[in-house]
């Protein structure tokens, strides 16, 4: 989990490997949405801009890395 803090001018600072992480830059657009206990904040669809590459690890795998020619991405095709 990451800690996100909050200036004095209610500005979030976000740390930078979450930034890049997240795909956001100066300008993107966060919506801040109130749910019991706090809230929930995500990237405006419009503003990610992550290639496949730089999703590469992003759900901290641990496993062997295999090349982008060595996936089978007929296993991901819908069949309906």
């Amino acid at each position: 989990m990451d800690t996100v803090t909050v200036s004095a001018k209610g500005e979030m600072i976000i740390p930078a490997r979450l930034r890049h992480k997240l795909g956001i830059s100066a300008g993107s657009r966060l919506y801040v949405l109130p749910e019991i206990g706090g809230c929930r904040v995500t990237v405006e669809p419009a503003k990610k801009k992550l290639t496949a590459r730089e999703l590469a690890g992003m759900a901290d795998y641990t496993g062997a890395r295999i090349s982008e020619d060595e996936m089978d991405t007929a296993r991901f095709a819908k069949t309906s």
